[in-house]
């Protein structure tokens, strides 16, 4: 019996997987060293997404022309450069965590993966909630809410990792934990272009508002039609791994939020913004007040 164990596990570079999740991409099919290859090098297109998104608030990009100096200082200016560095940074640790998963499969790899996507979430929650700044005149229901956001974040986050962590084999936990974050993000930054009185072809904030929804939509469809549809050959469609697919365009939604996000701020505060289209990806370039 020792011996046939020791066969099977010499059979997984890592050890034998024990995630609770198996995804449609057959495990060490391309490499010996990776269970997951399509699945574990698409994960860093998360990351890229969000180091293309710090590169552009940073002195190495400054050098481009003024129009990008000028909306570095701007972002600096409306005081949010802090907090979205922070939630490209931890956009670029989930795609780390994610391809640590999908090269092993071992269900504390996947924590690595999914502890950050609620952390992430979470900080969208909180940058589209602090919007607008307190002051006197707010009600004291208001103020009392914005002293408990980020520790109702944190409280949250606390419990679904815990449980996660306890209850390791159902993975609904994190897909209802992490998707009420998501819808509540979509709810609220809906009704905040709603509120928005400009038509859609002139709005830099409801474009990549859409950007960021399609985006999101395309990926979600990919996600579920693999979970439904996979076959024994390890895909749904001959030569694509729609998990794959998934992680890339989650990878540019968040992208997208985040220059939305921007975007609100600098329009809120009256500068003008443009959208600059650099290979087929959209970002926001704040570079004067308007009159």
């Amino acid at each position: 019996m020792a011996e046939i164990q020791e066969s099977i596990e010499q059979q997984y570079y890592w050890g034998v997987p024990d995630s609770p999740i198996d995804w449609c991409e057959n495990n060490y099919e391309i490499s010996p060293f990776i269970c997951e290859f399509y699945n574990t090098f698409s994960s860093f297109i998360i990351s890229f997404f969000a180091l293309y998104g710090i590169y552009l608030l940073t002195s190495i990009s400054m050098s481009r022309d003024e129009y990008t100096t000028q909306h570095i200082k701007i972002v600096k200016q409306v005081g949010i450069r802090a907090k979205v560095l922070l939630s490209y940074s931890s956009l670029a640790v989930v795609g780390v965590g994610s391809a640590f998963y999908h090269a092993t499969l071992l269900y504390k790899n996947q924590l690595f993966d999914e502890f950050p996507m609620i952390v992430t979430a979470s900080l969208f929650i909180y940058c589209l909630l602090t919007m607008e700044p307190v002051s006197k005149s707010d009600s004291k229901y208001y103020q009392i809410f914005r002293w408990l956001l980020p520790y109702a974040l944190v409280t949250y986050f606390l419990i679904v990792s815990t449980t996660i962590f306890i209850i390791r084999n159902v993975p609904t936990i994190l897909q209802v934990s992490f998707g009420v974050l998501i819808v509540s993000n979509v709810i609220i930054s809906t009704l905040h272009v709603r509120g928005l009185n400009q038509d859609y072809s002139v709005s830099n904030q409801k474009k990549l508002l859409t950007y960021c929804t399609v985006s999101m939509l395309i990926a979600y469809f990919s996600w579920l039609a693999e979970r439904k549809l996979c076959n024994e050959y390890g895909y749904v469609i001959p030569g694509l791994q729609l998990h794959a697919v998934w992680h890339a365009l989650t990878g540019l939604a968040g992208f997208y939020w985040v220059q939305f996000y921007i975007c609100s701020i600098l329009e809120k505060n009256q500068y003008k913004t443009n959208i600059i289209w650099n290979w087929g990806v959209a970002s926001i370039n704040g570079y004067f007040k308007s009159s």
